[in-house]
């Protein structure tokens, strides 16, 4: 009995230490998860659970460092998608915003084509400018626009549109103009828009009118600050090319039509002329007669002519009008026309330019005259008869003497005094005797060094060639002047009658 309390007691013993061993063992796991859960170094640990423990907790640590650092990654590529999101959305509006100004840049390249189309398609000057404000309210949808074209040194006001206050035209000489670079008109332009009327609100747009250098004129444009786009700029400017481009067309075609107006207007009184100067007569009673006229322009202001009065008179008349081209060949034509009247009375050189003087210095400008060598030869006597009204003298071979003389009285040219009184000269003529009428479009006459053919060259081939027919002096006349002057054009007109007497 005593035994098997022993053994009792003894297994209660042992009961009561397994209790207290599984109790320690449970705080000590709780102490263990405990330190583990804090990653905490654990030194009262058991021995044979110090290893592992301690490769736990390292590993636990490793994988909460990669952890973190997986977390931290997350945020930063959850930072860079928000970031690419919203730079997404600022380019799709960017593009939505560029797409919408490229269709409006299609749809004004479009509208600018149509309206270049429009007015290169017509040369009238007006229909453009009227065309061009209308594209400008369309297109830009301006306030009010004026355009403005020089025109023989002034900047003329072609055209408004809207409530534009005209500031009226601006003057300069043409030779003022002259010495203009793109600068000084740039500036004129500037200070004609300060007379510009515009509220704080509106701005003024200046568009230069240039075709290759060549200055047009302005287009000054007034539109509201806030409404005028980039947009609206650009097609401001690419109108006002297209602009220049239509008006310089319209302009050279205007200047065409008036050129080729006058071409045409030259040339009828350029045939008019000739057929009012005589022809060759040939030989007349023993006299050879041979002219030459070369005007420096279409028409011209020199004048011959000879015709007979009766069966024994000859009229040989050479002039000089002041001036050149249509104004001279008109004066020439009455000139004519009034000797052609005074011809017919029974009369002398002398009397017929004192009455032709009487009639027209009454209706000559005072800028314009006339002077005449008039002459009437006689055949019965042989004797040549002149008055001069302030033209050269005539040049005179003599055959019996071999002289080459300048016969002349002096007298002032038609249209220059009033009732001014003409003398008169005469000379008696024998058989080889020559005769040369001429302008001073023939003596002066220049070579490429600016020398003139003068006086004496004309009486040197009258010299060497007296014994040629008129129509032979005159072929020597033109090679010795042509040789002279060489290729250089002459300005003024030449023209000269040579008589050779032959009975």
């Amino acid at each position: 009995m005593e035994y098997v309390l022993i053994v009792f007691i003894a297994g209660v013993l042992s009961l009561i230490l397994l209790k207290k061993l599984e109790r320690k063992s449970i705080d000590e796991m709780h102490t263990l998860i405990e330190k583990i859960g804090k990653r905490e170094d654990y030194s009262e640990i058991m021995d044979e659970l110090k290893e592992s423990y301690e490769e736990t907790v390292k590993t636990i640590r490793f994988q909460e460092a990669q952890l973190n650092n997986s977390v931290k990654e997350l945020k930063e590529f959850k930072e860079e998608l928000n970031a690419t999101y919203d730079s997404l959305l600022k380019k799709s509006a960017q593009l939505e915003y560029s797409n919408e100004e490229l269709e409006k840049k299609v749809a004004n390249l479009s509208n600018i084509n149509a309206v270049a189309r429009t007015v290169l398609s017509t040369l009238e000057l007006d229909k453009i400018i009227g065309v061009i404000l209308d594209a400008y309210f369309v297109l830009t949808g301006v306030k009010k626009i004026a355009i403005y074209l020089w025109k023989n040194g002034e900047l003329e006001l072609k055209q408004t549109k809207g409530k534009f206050i005209n500031t009226g035209n601006v003057n300069f000489s043409l030779e003022e103009l002259a010495k203009y670079n793109r600068r000084d008109y740039k500036n004129v332009y500037a200070q004609i828009s300060k007379s510009i009327e515009a509220t704080e609100d509106e701005s003024i747009v200046i568009s230069d009118l240039v075709v290759k250098g060549k200055e047009l004129g302005v287009i000054y444009i007034v539109e509201d600050k806030d409404k005028l786009s980039y947009s609206d700029e650009a097609t401001i400017s690419a109108l006002a090319i297209q602009v220049a481009i239509a008006i310089n067309n319209a302009l050279i075609y205007s200047e065409l039509i008036i050129k080729e107006r006058l071409d045409n207007e030259l040339e009828v009184a350029s045939n008019i002329q000739k057929k009012l100067l005589p022809q060759s007569l040939g030989d007349i009673n023993g006299v050879e007669i041979a002219q030459y006229f070369n005007p420096a322009k279409e028409v011209g202001g020199d004048y011959y002519d000879y015709s007979l009065s009766g069966e024994n008179k000859l009229w040989i008349t050479i002039g000089d009008v002041s001036g050149k081209g249509v104004p001279a060949a008109f004066l020439m034509a009455l000139i004519r026309s009034v000797l052609k009247t005074l011809e017919y009375k029974d009369s002398y050189p002398l009397e017929v330019l004192t009455d032709l003087n009487d009639i027209i210095y009454p209706d000559i400008s005072e800028d314009m005259f006339v002077t005449i060598f008039h002459s009437q030869y006689d055949f019965l006597t042989k004797t040549l008869y002149y008055s001069n009204a302030g033209h050269n003298p005539l040049i005179l071979y003599r055959a019996g003497t071999g002289e080459v003389l300048e016969e002349n009285v002096k007298g002032v040219a038609i249209g220059f005094l009033e009732f001014y009184e003409y003398k008169m000269g005469k000379i008696k003529l024998e058989k080889g005797d020559v005769l040369l009428y001429y302008t001073d479009g023939l003596t002066e006459a220049e070579n490429p060094k600016k020398e003139l053919y003068g006086t004496e060259r004309l009486k040197e081939v009258i010299e060497k060639n007296y014994d040629l027919s008129a129509e032979g002096i005159k072929a020597e006349l033109l090679t010795s002047l042509n040789d002279f002057v060489e290729e250089k054009e002459q300005i003024d007109d030449m023209t000269f009658v040579i008589l050779k007497i032959e009975l």
